[in-house]
């Protein structure tokens, strides 16, 4: 039997992987004992209640939800009672994005994050996998590099991915995506095999009467290696009065790339800078162990010589003045990081309280087309659940023209990273070069 387990979120490096707990079969009892009553009642109204192509598949997503959910009450809901309401919905369902639709339905009645459902038409369909494998090689899908979430028949963009194709075609957070080509949107099925070539995509704009349509030219490639590429994209120096200011928008923690990488760009190309803005928001958690420790460790330069020629010069660490960035689309392992700079008094937090979506989760592959994520594994960050609360930011900014020149959060941010530059502090001259140099003239 196939099954996918790894917990997408990590929270230590003595747990099992994401994603790594075997799939159970629904009727088969191992010691060869009578299957128990719950599974005769499932089989009974498999057979006896409802006809429907998707019922196998609804009956083994209640099973894994009752038997891998992180808390045993299921939050007080009655399950059983819940999961029959919706089961008889079932004969009303016309396609697996109908299918999904109502899943993740039944899945919020549970009102815990970490909880869904997506098929092969969605990026996180191919995303998880690749976290499963730890790889961004593999698992290669046509897309366009838009961030966001389903609501109802239209998907609603929350970010662009860095130089990606969305960004090139001019869509913008808070876009309402509707067909691609004259069909329902998604961010995988709308492109797939048209790669290198026009898509018009329909989308309605906050504030605009009419929908408006937008060209756009699908990539095709690794969904997590995308928020790799725009973590690097995102790279730059900001000139702020006469202050060099560096910034950078980690998109995701998914696995070790994105912290070496992390670790390379603020120990050398935004290293000369007066302080450093760093972007958390929005994309996805991962494993946050370590990635403090480059702005915690003392900032020393390493030089590489030989017959009086530096060959090489590297640092070990960051140590000017920080802000981060935080919304509500700062989730999970994001959310330690975040709570981890907060507590270190490390950095500023400018922007919203974040997301308070902070559960180890599970995954199950529950058909070829479908991958089930599932809350398996409650957390506490000293003594107290981050699920619900979150972390509260340092200066309350309420997000506004997101990811554009006149965003609210990120001008504050500037603001607030130039007063935490001492008055008197050197200014940074100029970004970190790699170039032989004569030790003695």
């Amino acid at each position: 039997m196939n099954s996918i387990a790894r917990w997408r979120f990590a929270v230590s490096a003595a747990m099992l992987p994401l994603f790594a707990c075997p799939m159970v079969g629904l009727s088969i009892n191992a010691s060869g004992s009578p299957p128990s009553p719950g599974l005769i009642r499932t089989a009974y109204h498999r057979q006896a209640a409802i006809q429907s192509p998707f019922l196998e598949q609804f009956d083994k997503i209640s099973e894994e939800v009752k038997r891998g959910f992180y808390d045993r009450k299921l939050h007080g809901v009655n399950w059983e009672k819940v999961t029959a309401s919706y089961r008889q919905r079932l004969p009303g369902v016309k396609d697996k994005a109908e299918f999904a639709r109502l899943v993740n339905a039944l899945l919020g009645e549970l009102h815990a994050s970490h909880m869904g459902y997506f098929t092969d038409d969605e990026a996180e369909y191919y995303m998880f996998q690749s976290v499963l494998s730890q790889n961004i090689r593999g698992n290669e899908v046509d897309h366009i590099g838009v961030s966001g979430a389903i609501e109802g028949k239209e998907y609603v963009v929350r970010a662009v991915l860095d130089g990606g194709p969305a960004e090139r075609a001019g869509i913008m957070p808070h876009d309402r995506l509707q067909l691609a080509d004259g069909k329902p949107f998604s961010t995988v099925g709308s492109f797939r095999e048209k790669t290198g070539k026009l898509v018009n995509v329909q989308l309605q704009r906050p504030g605009e009467d009419k929908p408006r349509t937008v060209t756009v030219i699908p990539t095709h490639g690794n969904v997590l290696k995308a928020y790799l590429t725009a973590t690097e994209r995102s790279a730059r120096v900001i000139e702020v009065g006469d202050r060099r200011i560096g910034y950078v928008h980690l998109w995701t923690m998914a696995n070790e790339a994105f912290k070496e990488l992390l670790n390379q760009l603020v120990t050398t190309k935004l290293h000369e800078t007066d302080g450093l803005i760093l972007d958390l928001r929005d994309g996805y958690g991962g494993s946050p162990f370590g990635y403090i420790d480059v702005f915690t460790r003392p900032d020393v330069s390493w030089e590489s010589f030989q017959q009086d020629e530096v060959v090489h010069m590297t640092h070990t660490g960051y140590a000017k003045p920080m802000v981060v960035i935080t919304n509500d689309g700062t989730r999970s392992a994001k959310e330690f990081f975040t709570y981890e700079f907060k507590n270190s008094h490390r950095a500023t937090i400018v922007g919203t309280r974040t997301a308070g979506a902070f559960i180890g989760a599970i995954g199950r592959k529950i058909a070829p087309d479908g991958l089930l994520e599932l809350a398996g594994l409650g957390l506490r960050v000293n003594g107290k659940p981050l699920e619900n609360n979150g972390v509260e930011p340092d200066i309350l900014v309420e997000p506004k023209d997101s990811y554009t020149e006149r965003d609210t959060q990120m001008a504050q941010a500037k603001i607030t990273i130039i007063a935490l530059i001492p008055k008197d502090a050197p200014k940074a001259k100029g970004p970190t070069t790699i170039r032989v140099t004569r030790l003695n003239p």
